[in-house]
């Protein structure tokens, strides 16, 4: 759990108040929740409360709720307005009872859980009859992904070793940046249709799919030019087919009984 909540810390404080700073993913995120009104809404890893709070005023909220791994971030996010509780998603039930939620938001997060089971469990317990989950998660069947296999490199989204990038189609022998060496590397990795039957599972029943494209890292080699003809090749298959974008968003409604 350390190196979780060192990992976790990495992001306080980065995620930006303006509008127009956000990442495309974050954009899309404010204009799903802006075309509903929730009385009480929970950010699952929210870290600073930045977004939080931004998702709050999206569909004017009335009370704001996190649960974050990170001390420092659950004492900013309080500090934002956020009522904040520490918690470990991976191991811990939600401290909040049953059906007590309007609509959950889970950004990024799913993907470096062990027991995704568990945590689909207690979204489910803890949403409202007909309650709203967003979630978003990097695509491991994206386009990028597939040429990669097709050329017998790596998935983007994986790794096979805590010190070394080994595999990719950007190369080789680099160290692993900081955060992967202390353990948080992607562990359940999704393409689509994966997360829909999972969520088919869990009696959540999807009503919307968005798909978004990623910025590309400073580590990978001719990352400005790529990044451009990437952005192009995103832009057109957000509109088309999302299951092969970089990064997918699905809204789903809790249904079931």
């Amino acid at each position: 759990m350390k190196s979780k909540k060192k990992y976790a810390e990495k992001f306080v404080g980065t995620t930006p108040k303006d509008y127009e700073e956000l990442e495309d993913r974050q954009k899309k995120v404010l204009d799903i929740f802006s075309c509903y009104k929730f009385d009480r809404i929970l950010d699952v890893g929210c870290g600073d409360g930045n977004f939080t709070m931004l998702i709050a005023k999206a569909c004017r909220a009335k009370e704001v709720y996190g649960v974050e791994i990170s001390e420092k971030g659950v004492e900013i996010a309080r500090k934002n307005g956020v009522k904040c509780y520490q918690l470990d998603v991976d191991e811990e039930d939600f401290p909040f009872e049953d059906n007590y939620f309007d609509a959950i938001f889970a950004g990024e997060i799913i993907e470096h859980l062990y027991d995704t089971d568990h945590f689909l469990d207690e979204i489910y317990r803890v949403l409202k009859p007909n309650g709203i989950l967003v979630l978003t998660t990097p695509n491991l069947a994206c386009w990028q992904n597939r040429i990669a296999l097709l050329l017998g490199f790596q998935p983007y989204a994986t790794t096979v070793s805590l010190r070394y990038r080994i595999g990719h189609l950007s190369g080789d022998s680099d160290l692993l940046p900081e955060e992967i060496i202390q353990g948080r590397r992607h562990i359940s990795v999704f393409t689509l249709k994966a997360l829909l039957k999972l969520l088919e599972i869990y009696k959540f029943d999807v009503i919307q799919i968005k798909g978004t494209p990623i910025k590309l890292p400073k580590y990978m080699k001719f990352s400005n030019f790529l990044g451009v003809i990437s952005g192009m090749i995103d832009k057109i298959a957000s509109f088309l087919c999302p299951s092969i974008c970089p990064q997918i968003i699905v809204v789903s409604r809790k249904g079931g009984g």
